[in-house]
């Protein structure tokens, strides 16, 4: 394994987050493409943190070929690059999506999208199958998969974790991990592969250490079908195996809040956009939520900044896009949106 090591004052890190870096081929609705870019669930719950301000560690596992410059705008933003790990194992980097509608992503299959828009087909997605990325193996470690040694000491030393979707290995291994050392607020975004009944018995042990545990509507209904089609009764099912929070985002646009000691519930509403490109909006939501929930450990005021920054998320494209907001936008969004929360 090899290091390549970025130059900053970690004493001053407010989060660090852990998860995927890719190269991105993106059709967005209506706009051009973005072929061979930075994406990756990382650098959008970067850029949704960011946004309100913070300096933040990243870390994340990647083959010798990812573009390293690719993250030197976000190092000027705030973000320390320790934690992002070159490693030897060769792996598939690439990511595609392709938007018919605001809407419907497509991900399979990226050549009938390419022609219907009658772009040239990129070489480099020869042979893509993105099925494969969506199993998840209780065994088997990725390339981009954590170990226990991955994370520089000094992460441990940090107060506020996010952990982004990465893969059920990585989600088993790291919260005990960091519980362990300094972290005292530790959230997660489900993985999609493990919300699934085949991971019923599973699920207990990757939430029970968390602080606040969030995923979709449609994840939820997946993990327990047959069991409840009651949101908030998922929620608080889930709440019951430790998370204190649970967020849920909803079709609709909006988001549910349980507060499980405080025996609360909110619906926080959507912020409206005009969507170009949803793609990293929920991992934007995320770092949104981190940042903001340590400052008085109010989950509302956290959510509430965390749907701001999914909306300026879907406002463009690409992750360094959350990187151009005016100060004064988003606290006018922040306060148009406070007085619609509602006690459920």
């Amino acid at each position: 394994m090899m290091d390549r090591t970025f130059e900053f004052d970690q004493l001053a890190l407010d989060a660090v987050l852990l998860g995927r870096l890719t190269r991105d081929y993106l059709l967005p609705y209506g706009r051009a493409p973005k072929l061979d870019t930075l994406g990756g669930n990382l650098v959008y719950a970067a850029g949704g943190l960011l946004l309100w301000g913070g300096r933040v560690g990243l870390a994340a596992k990647i083959s010798r070929h990812f573009p390293l410059e690719w993250l030197q705008r976000f190092e000027r933003a705030g973000c320390d690059l320790s934690g992002v790990r070159v490693v030897d194992e060769e792996s598939d980097e690439r990511f595609f999506v392709a938007y018919t509608s605001p809407e419907k992503a497509h991900y399979e299959n990226p050549l009938p999208y390419f022609a219907e828009r009658q772009l040239p087909f990129p070489h480099e997605l020869l042979n893509f199958n993105s099925l494969e990325k969506r199993t998840c193996s209780r065994f088997e470690y990725k390339p981009y998969s954590f170990h226990v040694n991955d994370l520089p000491r000094s992460y441990l030393e940090v107060n506020s974790v996010h952990i982004c979707p990465i893969d059920y290995i990585s989600h088993k291994i790291l919260p005990s991990l960091l519980r362990a050392g300094m972290v005292q607020t530790l959230t997660m975004r489900a993985t999609s592969c493990y919300m699934d009944l085949s991971f019923w018995e599973e699920i207990r042990g990757l939430v029970s250490d968390l602080t606040a545990f969030s995923f979709s509507e449609d994840q939820g209904l997946r993990l327990f079908q047959g069991r409840s089609l009651d949101v908030w009764e998922i929620m608080e099912a889930l709440a019951a195996y430790g998370p204190e929070y649970v967020l849920v985002n909803m079709k609709d646009g909006s988001t549910r809040v349980l507060d499980k000691f405080k025996k609360k519930r909110w619906i926080i509403p959507g912020y409206p956009v005009k969507a170009v490109d949803p793609t990293g909006c929920l991992d934007a939501f995320d770092g949104g939520f981190l940042l903001n929930y340590r400052q008085d450990y109010d989950v509302v005021e956290g959510a509430l900044h965390a749907v701001i920054s999914m909306g300026f998320a879907q406002e463009g494209s690409g992750p360094a896009f959350l990187l151009e907001s005016l100060p004064s936008l988003k606290a006018a969004r922040l306060e148009a949106l406070r007085p619609r929360v509602m006690a459920a």
